[in-house]
């Protein structure tokens, strides 16, 4: 019997951050990264990781990019990019459901930043058209602007503009102060 199994990982990005300062000989010395290819190399996993543009201030001064990411890995990840694909998740962390009401270049810059580094850092053949925005709810403006990047499937959601007015009760049981925060 054949073995397949996918899945993607959300909110991807101290794996590279980790990449970068530490510089294993290969990109699968890293105990994240090595426990995916064991699950491929044993029951054929393909797997998807989400990812973020940079840290969050939330975690404190200790901030990293894509951007900051070595391109000496690219080998290993257009070598691997059968079975081990990397996507857009969003700018970063926080605030919760960034893009509800993100207007097109909003979400067209967002996906940009993080797929240019993605291609140069992992090769072409890495990044996936197929995408999670983090907390799914997107914007029309921004659902055209993934369309128009390019993006073939997405797991979103989306609806019109609409001004807050004042009433918690309508936000999502608890995530109304984490929006109301940063919106």
């Amino acid at each position: 019997m054949e073995k397949i199994a996918f899945f993607f990982i959300d909110d991807v990005i101290w794996v590279f951050r980790d990449l970068a300062r530490q510089r294993p000989a290969s990109l699968f010395d890293t105990p994240f990264m090595s426990m995916l290819k064991e699950n491929h190399d044993k029951y054929g996993l393909t797997v998807q990781l989400n990812i973020f543009y940079r840290t969050d201030f939330f975690y404190g001064d200790d901030e990293f990019t894509l951007a900051e990411m070595p391109d000496i890995y690219k080998s290993e990840f257009e070598a691997n990019c059968d079975w081990l694909r990397l996507a857009f998740h969003a700018k970063q962390e926080f605030p919760d459901y960034p893009y509800v009401n993100a207007t097109y270049n909003d979400v067209k810059n967002n996906y940009e930043a993080v797929v240019t580094e993605i291609k140069r850092f992992a090769g072409e053949g890495s990044v996936a058209n197929i995408l999670v925005p983090h907390w799914l709810p997107v914007s029309r403006e921004g659902c055209r602007a993934l369309y128009d990047c390019g993006v073939t499937i997405t797991g979103c959601s989306y609806g019109d503009t609409e001004e807050y007015t004042g009433d918690q009760s309508v936000l999502p049981y608890g995530h109304a102060q984490r929006l109301l925060n940063n919106r």
